[in-house]
Formats: C-alpha cells, sequence, structure tokens
C-alpha cells in the first residue's frame, strides 16, 4: 500500500516534443538527406597538402640520388679508384657492361657488379 501512494504521488516528467517542417524552414538535424559534417573541400585538401608534403620530403630526394648513382656508374672508367658497398676499396683495371674489375693490392684482382661500386675515391691529383 505505501508503494501505490508513493507511484500516485510522483509527478511525471516526461515530455513529448513533436518536429513539424514548416515549408520554408531548414530541415530537422535528423533528416538523412544532409551530409554528415566533417568530410568535405577542406579535408581533401588536407590529404592532397598532406601527399605532397611527403613527395617532397622522402620520394624525390630519394629518386635524385638513384639517379646520380646510376650516372655515377655508368661513367665510370679504367684508373678510377672506387668504394665498394662492402667497404673495400680499389683502382680499377677492367671494365664490362655489367662487372668491374678491382685491383685492391699488388697482384690481387676482385670482380665485383657494376651496382656494387657505392662512391668514387677522391684523390688529389698531383701538380
Amino acid at each position: 500500500m505505501i508503494l501505490a501512494q508513493a507511484v500516485e504521488a510522483a509527478p511525471a516528467t516526461t515530455q513529448v516534443v513533436e518536429t513539424v517542417a514548416v515549408e520554408g524552414t531548414p530541415a530537422p538535424a535528423g533528416d538523412p538527406a544532409q551530409q554528415p559534417p566533417g568530410f568535405g573541400m577542406s579535408t581533401l585538401l588536407i590529404w592532397i597538402l598532406i601527399f605532397v608534403g611527403f613527395y617532397f620530403i622522402l620520394i624525390r630526394p630519394q629518386t635524385k640520388r638513384q639517379k646520380a648513382m646510376q650516372k655515377m656508374q655508368n661513367e665510370l672508367k679504367v684508373g678510377d679508384s672506387v668504394y665498394t658497398q662492402s667497404g673495400i676499396i680499389g683502382k680499377i683495371v677492367s671494365l664490362d657492361e655489367t662487372t668491374v674489375t678491382l685491383q685492391v693490392s699488388e697482384g690481387t684482382r676482385i670482380p665485383f657488379l657494376r651496382a656494387a661500386v657505392s662512391a668514387l675515391v677522391n684523390t688529389p691529383e698531383a701538380k
């Protein structure tokens, strides 16, 4: 009996709100015809700028280094002193299309692939 009196004494707090679309007014916020917020031209522009930044920071310098390395390897000639990727320093004694033969000491000649040559040794020229 006490429970029944408590239920009857409690005020009703539930309210029903009805939304009515009137001609000439904007549609309610829950209308599925509207685009979801957050994706638009500004977001697309940001992604494009990020890609362009990565291109100029990472991709382009690496491509330049590869081209310079390929050019150096194609311009090798007999008599050049070079470093290999494995750290061997030697003088070129013969060349062909794919290999380079280095003289690393008197009487020691080692064949390498051209791609294994990583740099020319800077030697001061005698005057």
